[in-house]
């Protein structure tokens, strides 16, 4: 894989215009050394093909791909491994902008005829390099002649290891609850519950055996992620409308945390009344923005 390398003295990242604006990799300077904070998926080594990608025009799944909005019924292509993640992460997007701490790009579903949307859609994607942050803004905008529902988010990878396998992580995110995966599909199986074993809002250690992947309500847009050993540490801070959280913490070498607007099957929420769906109505020409900086600390 190859990308378009961003950098300062602080962070440093690849980004792939090529495939969904995808980070390939990333890296943070402690001590005079980079260290893969993000999984670098360019050496080969990783079963993943992107170390962040984004969600647009609609964030995690929907149930069979089926839904229903205004009175209507719609069926994506790939039903029946329930859609998911959006259809914009293995597309070329354009490059409008770019310099060694700044990339600005842009992409129109019309350009696909193999879209999985209904809806024409365009969409932005900016990644600026400011000292120790990242920050990230998306937009997406209905270029249909109806309504249309809409979401979007980030879906970043972090690395369990930094300096030693085994070194503890801890994790922080304020949420109010969780849904109900009662058929273990990643499909909310009622309105949000209680935290109970996921509840992260206080501080504590990311135990690797402790599976989770859940999504949450009721996020405030602030997260932490430290690795006391390797004196590395993550806050997040986004804009009020991603007001879902989602954690995944498989088996693996890595987690996720993945800031977003909507509930997974947020569509369907929709259409069954469930005021917690986050999904948005965009009438024709209008547009959604998120925005999500990561700050990393590193001991100098």
């Amino acid at each position: 894989m190859t990308g378009i390398t961003l950098a300062n003295q602080q962070i440093r990242l690849t980004v792939d215009p090529d495939q969904g604006v995808n980070i390939l990799a990333g890296y943070v300077q402690r001590r005079g050394q980079w260290l893969p904070f993000m999984p670098d998926v360019t050496t080969g080594n990783s079963d993943l093909k992107a170390s962040s990608f984004l969600l647009i025009p609609y964030s995690n799944r929907i149930e069979n791909g089926y839904f229903t909005f205004q009175g209507k019924e719609y069926q994506l292509a790939n039903g029946a491994r329930h859609a998911s993640h959006g259809d914009v992460r293995g597309r070329s997007w354009q490059v409008v902008e770019q310099s060694h701490t700044r990339i600005d790009c842009a992409f129109d579903s019309q350009n696909f005829s193999d879209i999985n949307w209904p809806w024409p859609f365009t969409a932005t994607a900016h990644y600026t390099l400011e000292d120790n942050c990242l920050r990230s803004e998306l937009s997406v905008t209905n270029q249909g002649e109806s309504a249309m529902p809409a979401g979007l988010g980030w879906h970043p990878y972090y690395n369990r290891t930094l300096t030693r396998v085994g070194e503890p992580i801890l994790v922080q995110y304020n949420v109010t609850s969780v849904y109900p995966d009662a058929n273990d599909n990643r499909i909310p199986s009622g309105p949000p519950q209680p935290l109970a074993p996921q509840d992260f809002r206080t501080e504590r250690e990311l135990m690797p055996d402790n599976f989770i992947d859940a999504c949450f309500y009721g996020y405030d847009g602030k997260a932490t992620i430290a690795w006391p050993e390797s004196g590395v540490q993550l806050h997040y801070e986004t804009s009020a409308n991603c007001g879902h959280f989602i954690f995944y913490n498989p088996p693996k070498p890595y987690f996720a945390a993945e800031p977003v607007t909507n509930a997974n099957n947020g569509v369907n929420l929709l259409a069954n009344g469930d005021s917690t769906s986050g999904i948005q109505i965009l009438e024709p020409g209008a547009t959604l923005r998120a925005h999500f900086t990561v700050t990393v600390e590193s001991e100098a």
